[in-house]
């Protein structure tokens, strides 16, 4: 007698199905090197000593010196920074407010409103998560790069492959791809 194998039906072998568009409250990741992005190597922490100075010998201007002398110790990682009041910015993924087309149902190359860290953003989904549809590539994270109110983009770089048909789209988005560097 043959043993039969019962598979179950789990979120891990069965999934939740693709995404169909990026509507109002879905998370997105900023994928340049602008400060609200989650990806970008990060500068933000600071090894300070009881000087007030960096390991360079540096003083550090933005470092109230009363409050690292009331410390007396040094401070080495994140959590003692945020004592001394300096400002270090969360990674939590930014989320969609509004997406500006008819339907306010976004895809690649739509121009979308986002909230990362308390502030509205403007931004282009250069990436999603939906099924790859007419040479669309697929990704594994919305992603999304910021711009300013001119369509200016608010980093210098962009640090994941976007899609090569973005360039047949017209508009700002142009501004964008001049900064990406490699495309799918």
């Amino acid at each position: 007698m043959r043993c039969r194998c019962i598979l179950r039906r789990t979120s891990a072998n069965e999934g939740h199905g693709s995404l169909n568009y990026i509507a109002p409250q879905t998370r997105l990741r900023v994928v340049d090197n602008s400060p609200w992005s989650s990806i970008a190597p990060s500068t933000r922490a600071t090894t300070v000593n009881t000087g007030g100075k960096d390991q360079s010998g540096k003083k550090l201007s933005n470092i109230n010196e009363n409050k690292l002398s009331k410390l007396g110790k040094d401070v080495n990682d994140v959590s003692n920074l945020l004592t001394l009041g300096s400002k270090v910015l969360s990674i939590k993924p930014a989320k969609c407010i509004r997406v500006y087309n008819k339907r306010d149902r976004g895809k690649i190359g739509d121009k979308v409103l986002v909230a990362v860290n308390g502030e509205m953003k403007k931004g282009w989904i250069v990436g999603s998560r939906l099924d790859s549809a007419n040479g669309w590539p697929r990704f594994e994270s919305n992603n999304v790069v910021l711009v300013d109110n001119d369509g200016n983009p608010l980093g210098t770089r962009i640090l994941v492959p976007i899609p090569a048909r973005l360039r047949s789209l017209s508009g700002d988005i142009t501004k964008i791809l001049s900064i990406a560097s490699s495309f799918v």
